[in-house]
C-alpha cells in the first residue's frame, strides 16, 4: 500500500508537471501562430496602404489610419485603436489582446506605424480572434482533467498489481514462517525461483533454519543421552545410601546425613525424569497412549500418594470427566499441580473436576499468595520460580512438563489468580470423551 501511494503521488506530480509544460508549449505555439498570422495580415497592408481599406471574413480584419487617428481605409470603418494605443503605436510595434468590434471578446490587435512617400505616417493595424487558443486550451484542459486522474489511477493499479507479485513469495514465506516450529523438524521456507534479492532471502533464512535446527538437535540429544546415562548412576547411588543407613543405625548423626543425602537423590533423580521427559517432547517424542481414564479418579489416586502436611486439607470435588489420556500422564499432571500448591498453600487445597462444552476441565487452587505478578506471564516456563520458592527444593520443571503434556494430549491451559480460594489458580482442559465409551 505505502508503494502505490508512493508511486500514485509521484504520477501525479510527474502528470502535472508534464501538463503543464504541456499547457504552456500548446498555448505558446497557437499565439505565435496567431501573431504570425497577423504579421502576415499587417505585411499585407503594407503593400496595400495606398489601397481601400481591407476586410477578411476569417476573423482577420485590417484597417489603416493616420497619425490623427482617422481611418484612411476601409473608408467609413470605426477605429480600432484608442488614443493611448494610437500614440503608443507611433512610437513602435504594439500587440494587444482585447475585445475588437467585428472579432469577439477574445481578439489580439498588432499596430505599428507606416512609412509613405507623402511623408504623412500611417498606422496600420491588424486584427485577429483568439478564439483557437482559447478553444484549445480548453479542450487540453478538459483532456487533462478527465485523462490526468483516469492515468494516475491506472498507474496505480499497475503499481499496486507489480508490487504484489513482487511481495507473493514474501507473504508466502512469512505464512510458512508462523507455522514453523522445534516440534515439527525439517520444515522450511518456499523459496522463490531466480536469482533477485527475495530468492536469496529465502535461501538465506532456510540456511539459519538448518543451523538452529542442528543446533537445537545437538542441545536435545545431549540432554536426552546425559538424562538415560544419569538414571543409572543416580540409581546405584540411591542403593548404596540405603544400605548405609541401614548399618549405621547407632550413629543418628550419620544416619540423619544419609537420608538427607537421599533426599537429595531423590531430588536429582526427579530432575533427571523431567529433563527426560521436556527432551522428548521438544524432540516431538512425548506422544499420548490410545487409553482412556476418568479425570476424577485420577485426580483420588493422585493425591492419595501424595504426602500432604497435616495443616493443610485437600478437598477433591466435581464429576466423573473421562478423557482420552493414561492414567500415568494424568497423575503427572495432577501430582505435579497439586505438589504446586502444597508449597504455597496456607490451609486449603481444591481439586476440581468438571465437565464443559469443550472438553473436560482441572482445576487446581489454594489459598495462598498466588503468582506474583512478574512470574504469572512465564508461569509455564522451564526453570520458573517465585523467589520464595528457592529454598523450597523447587526445580522450575513442574509446571513446564505440566504443559508440555497438556499440549500433547491436544488440551489447553491457564494460569492465573482468584476463586475459589483466593490464591493461584491452575485450570486445564482436556479433550473429553463420551461418558460409557
Amino acid at each position: 500500500m505505502r508503494l502505490a501511494g508512493l508511486v500514485a503521488l509521484g504520477a501525479t506530480v510527474v502528470l502535472a508537471t508534464a501538463a503543464l509544460v504541456a499547457y504552456h508549449d500548446l498555448s505558446r505555439e497557437i499565439s505565435g501562430a496567431i501573431t504570425t498570422e497577423l504579421q502576415l495580415r499587417f505585411d499585407t497592408l503594407a503593400a496595400e496602404a495606398e489601397d481601400a481599406g481591407l476586410v477578411d471574413q476569417h476573423a482577420v480584419v485590417g484597417q489603416t489610419v493616420d497619425e490623427s487617428g482617422a481611418v484612411r481605409s476601409p473608408v467609413g470603418a470605426l477605429p480600432l485603436l484608442t488614443d493611448a494605443e494610437l500614440r503608443a503605436a507611433l512610437g513602435g510595434q504594439l500587440i494587444i489582446d482585447r475585445s475588437v468590434p467585428g472579432i469577439g471578446a477574445n481578439a489580439r490587435l498588432l499596430a505599428r506605424p507606416l512609412p509613405t512617400s507623402g511623408g504623412h505616417i500611417l498606422v496600420g493595424v491588424a486584427a485577429a480572434s483568439t478564439a483557437p487558443l482559447e478553444r484549445a486550451r480548453d479542450r487540453f484542459l478538459l483532456i487533462l482533467l478527465l485523462a490526468g486522474p483516469a492515468l494516475a489511477g491506472a498507474i496505480t493499479v499497475t503499481a499496486w498489481i507489480l508490487a504484489g507479485a513482487a511481495l507473493r513469495p514474501v507473504r508466502l514465506m512469512a505464512a510458512r514462517a508462523s507455522t514453523i516450529s522445534m516440534s515439527a523438524p525439517g520444515e522450511r521456507l518456499p523459496e522463490p525461483g531466480g536469482g533477485d534479492e527475495i530468492a536469496q532471502l529465502g535461501r538465506t533464512l532456510n540456511q539459519m533454519l538448518d543451523r538452529i535446527e542442528a543446533t537445537v538437535a545437538h542441545e536435545r540429544a545431549f540432554i536426552d543421552d546425559a538424562s538415560h546415562e544419569l538414571r543409572t548412576p543416580l540409581a546405584v547411588l540411591r542403593g548404596e545410601l540405603e544400605l548405609a543407613a541401614l548399618d549405621a543405625k547407632g550413629v543418628p548423626t550419620v544416619v540423619d546425613g544419609l537420608h538427607s543425602a537421599l533426599e537429595e537423590t531423590d531430588r536429582l533423580t526427579r530432575l533427571t525424569e523431567n529433563l527426560l521427559t521436556l527432551a522428548r517432547a521438544d524432540a516431538g517424542q512425548l506422544k499420548p497412549g490410545h487409553g482412556d481414564a476418568d479425570l476424577l479418579d485420577a485426580a483420588r489416586a493422585a493425591v492419595a500418594r501424595l504426602q500432604v502436611p497435616d495443616q493443610l486439607t485437600v478437598t477433591i470435588a466435581g464429576v466423573a470427566g473421562p478423557v482420552a489420556a493414561e492414567p500415568e500422564w494424568l497423575g503427572q499432571i495432577i501430582t505435579n499441580l497439586v505438589t504446586n500448591a502444597i508449597r504455597y498453600a496456607r490451609h486449603d487445597i481444591r481439586v476440581e473436576v468438571a465437565r464443559s462444552p469443550i472438553g473436560v476441565e482441572l482445576i487446581v487452587a489454594d489459598d495462598g499468595p498466588g503468582f506474583p505478578p512478574s512470574v504469572l506471564p512465564s508461569v509455564f516456563d522451564r526453570f520458573v520460580r517465585a523467589d520464595n520458592a528457592r529454598s523450597r527444593g523447587g526445580t522450575g520443571l513442574g509446571l513446564a512438563i505440566v504443559a508440555s503434556l497438556v499440549d500433547a494430549l491436544g488440551g489447553a491451559i491457564r494460569a492465573d489468580n482468584g476463586p475459589p480460594l483466593g490464591g493461584a489458580r491452575v485450570e486445564v482442559t482436556l479433550p473429553g470423551t463420551p461418558i460409557g465409551r
